[in-house]
């Protein structure tokens, strides 16, 4: 039975206590929302298909400190998002910033206008990915979920930017709507950040 992704966003919000995760909008920034509110987490309401280019500006910006603090930028997309900016896996493949980690929990369906299909009932973004020039992972429970992020995110292993697509359910959970001003969650996560980074 495929993992709903509730579950799916539990686990990586668990695994990246200090880092910056970006998540995409609609039902997925209103899920990680309900699950818990962390300062270093940004829910991109209202912005369909901007997680993958965000998280590209982030690592940039991170590339160019000293510090090279936190250690990893991770973007958590769907594949409605991502099928809407395809273009952006072209722009970070060709500028390998090697602390960008995109996931694209993957349902085949827009959950949050209806849950009609997706190009991606017969494209592979994964695919696409690789050849654009990310290191590309292929899930389709929790159980390898954890073991990509390990392997994404180890310092000594990161050639480049990664990809992990993972297959998960159709459906929303029942959670309260995210009825937080943008402007508001945009400025708490950019304090969080310049305090993460020393500044």
């Amino acid at each position: 039975m495929p993992t709903e992704r509730i579950e799916a966003l539990r686990l990586i919000s668990q695994r990246f206590p200090a880092d910056p995760v970006v998540f995409t909008c609609g039902a997925t920034s209103r899920e990680v929302a309900a699950l818990e509110r962390r300062e270093n987490h940004l829910c991109v309401v209202d912005s369909m298909g901007l997680v993958s280019s965000i998280v590209l500006g982030i690592s940039l910006g991170l590339e160019d400190t000293s510090t090279k603090r936190p250690n990893l930028v991770v973007g958590v997309e769907g594949d409605g998002g991502m099928l809407a900016n395809l273009n952006s896996l072209a722009t970070i493949g060709y500028l390998q910033p090697s602390n960008l980690l995109l996931i694209v929990l993957d349902n085949e369906v827009y959950g949050s206008t209806g849950g009609q299909a997706t190009f991606t009932t017969k494209l592979d973004l994964a695919a696409i990915a690789g050849q654009c020039g990310f290191r590309t992972w292929n899930v389709d429970d929790l159980e390898g979920l954890d073991q990509a992020i390990s392997e994404s995110a180890a310092p000594e292993d990161r050639s480049g930017p990664g990809f992990i697509l993972m297959k998960i359910a159709p459906g929303n959970a029942s959670v309260p709507l995210l009825l937080d001003d943008p402007v508001t969650l945009g400025d708490r996560f950019t304090r969080w950040l310049s305090t993460a980074m020393g500044e």
